[in-house]
């Protein structure tokens, strides 16, 4: 395997578990969001609930961990717009895989080849 083709490999694993982090963090949010609703639906008084459930920390921690998940897919982005041209592939064919317009497919491009070289 080339070191490329290892990088991809490598870079996709990060963001599958990136992805699972993704899945925690918003059934955390769901969960206490859930709990926020219910005891208002009682009565109670967002200043008495937030504390019990953590609520402000909820967004806070989605907002990070889709930071790091958009981290993790440009850089999947950039290797895969590596390992296609050494395998051949034009610039265009590999933004089109991916569903990118051709200017952003240029930009990744130019990052690939200049970054990561």
């Amino acid at each position: 395997m080339s070191i490329r083709s290892e990088r991809f490999v490598r870079d996709m694993a990060t963001l599958l578990q990136t992805t699972e982090e993704v899945f925690a963090a918003l059934e955390r949010y769901r969960a206490s969001s859930l709990e926020l609703a219910a005891r208002v639906e009682r009565g109670a008084k967002l200043q008495d609930i937030y504390p019990v459930i953590e609520g402000p920390a909820r967004p806070r921690e989605v907002t990070e961990v889709l930071v790091k998940f958009e981290a993790a897919r440009h850089q999947v982005r950039l290797s895969m717009f590596e390992l296609g041209r050494e395998q051949g592939l034009t610039m265009s064919e590999v933004g089109r895989q991916l569903g990118l317009s051709r200017q952003l497919a240029s930009v990744l491009a130019r990052e690939a080849r200049t970054s990561r070289a």
